[in-house]
């Protein structure tokens, strides 16, 4: 697997050298040799070992050098300069919102900012707007922006984990004293974000193996308890308990502090105690004489009150799944074609796939001209006569422009099958006007589904200014789908606003946004918030089958 703390000084490096104001082919080089081994997952010192990291395209004597020494002594002699000459801090100022390496290289040089505490005092006493290109509705963006990122400090995505969680669950799996290990906590029950990683371990000697696995994972110990953390930082915590304890102690951190409270009470009614060696959490459930609440809808009092009613709905499972909407393609912005992006969708159980490259007013993603449009059709009418085993939609994600009318004129419009209409552009707007200009779009009768409705990029983005439930509303009064955009870093609509729109009558599309073949199976993340919605598969347009989808979706637009 790729060595994350080698990418992100790769990437650093090339921030530094913009703000450096060093050629900007060279900075590009570092950012793009990051992204080839964090894309094609390169084992950096295998390729060290074997002597072949010089064959890999793109990697020339210089970085070659900079990567093995790496491997050799764990640090880059060129980074660790360079950081000297520009403060490593100004890669922080760089991720605020308005704020790129040019601006941060001007606040630095012309007013000594190096940090965004003093980039936040310069924007509260006045400094700022000194400097050319900062303006009072910048300032706020930026002060809006640092906000964020300070109530997000010490939170994290649920996959800068999962790679580090799976590992360290099969290596406690793999000890014969352990008989059982899971991740629990507010991972379990898929919070969008958490702010550490659970594991319950159960063993016969809990207090022997728990010394032994401290000395293996170099972690500290209080008990029976380990901690430690990832390469992220993500606090990391083990507990290692007794077998007939084990199960009750999963369930008990599992849940939300307000669910095992009211989960708690009913114990006492029926006089249950928690020393009771249960074999599972269903049992755990059917002593209580209730139905099983699974792990993501244990956030209220709500799923226990439907679960002593009996009427917890089956929830969606990743098999339900039939088409997969909403990706790209090399048409625009994407790092594989359109039979490659299909070929992987097919491979992951898939029978058919919509191609929604950018319109061609995100000119930025190579959005598709009307020309390049027809082009793409062909394509993909050839494609599907040719058959590959699944079938191919004709799509586009359409940019709402800032009056609230899709890109492309009607005649346009009218070829394709779906149609995602997104904001891309002008987020600045104030709520009012920001949610007439969806509602606009809503109300176009060639909009199949609207895309990442809010905006937001989870600890790095606000969503914009708007009236979410205005807009569900709206999506009801139109008959309109809205998107579960499966991307890690958006899951957008949340799991609340999906409740809403549930209990509105909306049907859901769970799209993954892939812009590449190896994030095609983000759709399952998105999943995993329908079912914290409370979505069952006939909420979920893509779990119709093709010639449903085709007659009930494609023939209403």
């Amino acid at each position: 697997m790729p060595d994350k703390k080698l990418v992100k000084i790769l990437d650093n490096i090339s921030i530094l050298l913009e703000i450096k104001g060093e050629n900007p082919f060279k900075a590009r080089a570092y950012s793009n040799a990051a992204t080839l081994i964090r894309e094609n997952q390169i084992d950096i010192e295998k390729e060290v070992k074997d002597g072949t990291l010089g064959n890999i395209k793109g990697f020339g004597d210089a970085l070659v050098k900079k990567l093995t020494e790496y491997i050799q002594t764990g640090k880059i002699s060129y980074y660790e300069k360079l950081i000297i000459e520009v403060p490593e801090t100004l890669i922080d100022i760089t991720k605020i919102n308005s704020i790129g390496p040019k601006k941060t290289k001007l606040v630095y040089e012309q007013l000594g900012i190096k940090s965004i505490n003093e980039l936040e005092e310069a924007c509260l006493n006045g400094t700022l707007t000194k400097l050319k290109g900062f303006t009072d509705k910048t300032i706020e963006i930026i002060l809006n922006s640092i906000a964020h990122k300070k109530a997000s400090k010490g939170l994290f995505l649920q996959n800068t984990v999962i790679e580090y969680a799976e590992n360290l669950l099969t290596k406690l799996k793999l000890d014969s004293q352990i008989v059982d290990a899971e991740i629990s906590g507010s991972y379990r029950r898929f919070a969008e974000t958490i702010s550490e990683l659970q594991i319950i371990t159960s063993a016969n000697n809990p207090e022997t193996v728990c010394v032994q696995f401290k000395s293996i994972l170099g972690a500290e110990q209080t008990g029976s308890q380990l901690k430690l953390s990832t390469n992220e930082n993500v606090p990391v915590t083990i507990d290692f308990v007794k077998t007939d304890e084990y199960i009750f102690r999963l369930h008990q951190s599992t849940g939300s502090e307000e669910y095992i409270s009211a989960f708690n009470e009913l114990l006492k009614e029926k006089n249950i105690k928690s020393d009771f060696p249960f074999s599972s959490e269903k049992e755990l459930y059917t002593a209580l004489a209730i139905q099983y609440v699974p792990p993501e809808l244990r956030e209220s009092g709500m799923a226990l009150e439907k679960a002593k009613q009996f009427t917890i709905p089956k929830l969606i499972e990743n098999a339900d799944l039939k088409g997969m909407l909403h990706v790209h393609s090399t048409w625009s912005d994407g790092k594989n074609t359109i039979l490659e992006m299909a070929l992987k969708a097919k491979e992951l159980g898939f029978s058919y796939i919509a191609i929604c490259d950018h319109s061609r007013s995100a000119g930025y993603t190579n959005g598709l001209s009307i020309e390049r449009v027809q082009q793409q059709h062909e394509e993909i009418d050839k494609l599907n006569s040719d058959n590959h085993g699944i079938k191919f939609l004709k799509g586009i994600e359409s940019d709402i422009l800032a009056d609230g009318s899709l890109d492309y004129p009607e005649e346009v419009l009218d070829k394709f099958d779906v149609v995602v209409a997104s904001v891309h552009s002008s987020f600045s707007m104030s709520k009012s006007q920001m949610t007439k200009r969806i509602i606009a779009a809503l109300a176009s009768p060639f909009t199949t589904i609207l895309g990442h409705p809010t905006g937001r990029l989870l600890t790095s983005r606000l969503p914009y200014e708007v009236d979410i439930k205005e807009i569900i509303d709206a999506a009801a009064d139109y008959g309109k789908i809205i998107e579960i955009n499966s991307n890690p870093y958006r899951l957008d609509l949340s799991w609340e606003n999906v409740i809403y729109a549930k209990a509105k009558g909306i049907k859901i599309a769970i799209n993954p946004d892939s812009h590449k073949t190896s994030t095609l199976d983000d759709v399952f993340i998105g999943v995993k918030v329908a079912r914290k919605g409370w979505l069952e598969a006939k909420d979920i347009v893509n779990c119709l089958d093709y010639e449903n989808f085709l007659k009930e979706i494609v023939s209403k637009t």
